[in-house]
């Protein structure tokens, strides 16, 4: 019985890979399967190479695996390229061109299905983009999936932007393919799928979580600039943020964007944007002002690979230390980086109250892998959700005071907070350094009181914060320390390694910033051989790890620079090298 499956759907740019995974990716969600998408596409439009991996698991998945068992190839050059992962049993659907030219070893283990795809799709339907749904059709009868389920996802994707014909040809396509199958294969080359209940839970990727959840935490304004990988949060909240009485908008560059909303959520609102690379840099000048002024405001930073405009489709943990010691001057700030697409829709719910009450800027901070690729999760659970608006002082409260100071020296270093309008709150809000009133003040002894006041709000946050969570055996020689999207590759890693004898421990970061010291440090003290792992090249996480903890033990370092996603192996493999 089939327990675990990784699909790859691989051609061009423009030949409906994307589509073609994310129905199939539904289809096996459907069926009750837990699955984890990955999407290897390039920064132009059309005519390069593109391919779309969909893991399916009767087990709890966050990532994927190290091998590829079924391989969708829209033309040779597919082939070429993604044979070598395909597993030793694997199968190929192919459009047949080219695959004479592989040399038997090359081919030797694996099924090929041989079909004409683009030429069956242009002679019975006059369109090559066809062959994706014919494609479907065939994968659909050697699995054994349910078409009345293919045929519900067709019609819910076409119906309304397409109409009756367009939904009409598509299945047409998937049931001339799964009878093509039929004809070219043998019973025993089919391999029918389990099917479960598809049990309260949905499908969504770490953008769509993100946008869920500051509309669940009551944000209603949002200004961004769009920029892959962040795009799909601004793209969610125009489609549904009206609907709850908010506003969003399309800035002309990412420093309009964050400056709107520092505006916004001086006026009351909770406001939220976000951003990737460049749109970054642009914003550090706004983001010490917010800093500075001590405005809540969050943002929502998705990593892609760099420097400059680098490669901005492909996924990297590049931009860990710019967040944390970014920016002009010195202020405080919470960065938090969730794990999993729940963590994200939780994380940005927290991120709100968070900066609500400690009135710092706060940075969720994911990447590509994270921000663009669907995961199965349970439902969110919006009973659990809470809003805490810190100091905001009530009308009725302001009128009791014999004078409102907006940023008043107090014990915690937070201070009362009004909003624009309400009688007795007002106050100046601006960039320089100023006194309780917001009044402009240079003095030396006020510029220490101040900076004294600001940076000593985060002291008693970790109540707040969202915790390092610790996977793994209680006592084990290997431990592990890592953030965001590596979790799944890391967890998997653990599993290898116990087979192998090895016992390990993963201390899952999840707030950066205020950096977890304690915890981080008794980790460390716990495993002998402990290994940092991250999607960067210069270690940017041990860097971090390292300038808080003094003095530190000697830790490994489990990075990589590559455009793909970390894997399983790709950890193992450097451990039992340096254990054994």
């Amino acid at each position: 019985m089939i327990k675990d499956m990784s699909v790859m759907i691989a051609g061009k740019a423009g030949d409906g890979v994307l589509f073609t995974g994310n129905v199939l990716a539904k289809l096996l969600k459907r069926q009750g399967w837990e699955v984890a998408t990955y999407r290897d596409f390039p920064s132009n439009i059309r005519g390069e190479d593109t391919c779309y991996t969909v893991r399916s698991s009767l087990d709890k998945i966050y990532g994927l695996g190290d091998r590829v068992d079924i391989l969708l190839a829209f033309d040779c050059a597919a082939i070429l390229a993604h044979l070598p992962e395909i597993a030793e049993n694997g199968i190929v659907f192919c459009d047949g061109e080219g695959v004479t030219a592989l040399s038997p070893e090359k081919t030797r283990g694996k099924t090929f299905h041989r079909f004409l795809l683009r030429s069956m799709a242009r002679e019975k339907y006059g369109r090559e983009i066809f062959k994706n749904m014919i494609a479907l059709g065939a994968l659909s009868y050697v699995l054994d999936l349910d078409r009345d389920l293919l045929e519900q996802i067709i019609s819910e994707t076409f119906l309304k932007r397409k109409g009756e014909d367009v939904v009409r040809t598509n299945i047409e396509a998937a049931a001339f393919g799964y009878e093509k199958a039929r004809e070219m294969t043998t019973e025993t080359e089919r391999h029918p799928l389990t099917r479960k209940e598809d049990d309260d839970r949905i499908l969504i990727s770490g953008d769509e979580a993100i946008a869920l959840g500051a509309l669940a935490a009551g944000c209603r304004f949002f200004a961004a600039y769009p920029i892959c990988p962040a795009s799909e949060i601004w793209q969610a909240l125009v489609h549904d943020m009206p609907d709850f009485g908010g506003v969003v908008v399309q800035t002309e560059d990412e420093l309009a964007a964050l400056n709107m909303a520092i505006g916004a959520a001086f006026a009351g609102a909770r406001a939220m944007t976000s951003t990737s690379g460049p749109g970054a840099s642009l914003m550090m000048e706004a983001f010490s002002m917010a800093g500075m002024a001590e405005v809540p405001v969050v943002i929502a930073h998705v990593q892609r690979m760099g420097p400059a405009t680098g490669m901005p489709t492909k996924s990297q943990q590049g931009d860990v230390l710019q967040w944390i010691f970014g920016s002009h001057g010195e202020f405080p700030r919470i960065v938090l980086a969730p794990g999993t697409v729940g963590e994200c829709f939780d994380m940005t719910v927290r991120a709100f109250n968070l900066v609500e009450k400690y009135q710092c800027p706060v940075i969720l901070l994911t990447e590509l892998d994270m921000g663009q690729n669907y995961r199965t999760s349970r439902t969110f659970d919006l009973s659990a959700v809470r809003i805490d608006r810190g100091k905001l002082v009530r009308p009725g409260e302001l009128a009791a005071l014999p004078g409102f100071k907006r940023y008043e020296f107090t014990p915690d270093g937070i201070s009362p907070r009004s909003l624009p309008g309400q009688k007795n709150g007002i106050h100046v809000v601006e960039s320089l350094e100023h006194d309780e009133r917001g009044y402009r003040d240079e003095g030396l002894a006020n510029r220490l009181r101040m900076m004294e006041k600001r940076m000593r709000k985060l002291d008693g946050a970790a109540v707040d914060l969202a915790p390092p969570q610790v996977w793994g055996f209680e006592k084990a020689d290997v431990g592990f320390i890592a953030c965001g999207s590596t979790l799944g590759a890391v967890l998997e890693a653990m599993d290898e390694l116990r087979e192998k004898k090895v016992a390990s421990r993963f201390l899952q970061l999840r707030t950066l910033w205020p950096f977890p010291a304690e915890e981080v440090r008794e980790f460390i003290s716990r495993s002998r051989d402990v290994f940092v792992v991250e999607h960067n090249f210069a270690g940017q996480l041990a860097t971090l790890i390292k300038s808080q903890i003094s003095p530190c033990q000697e830790l490994g370092n489990i990075v990589s620079a590559s455009t793909r996603e970390f894997t399983p192996r790709a950890i193992v493999e450097p451990v039992l090298k340096a254990v054994r």
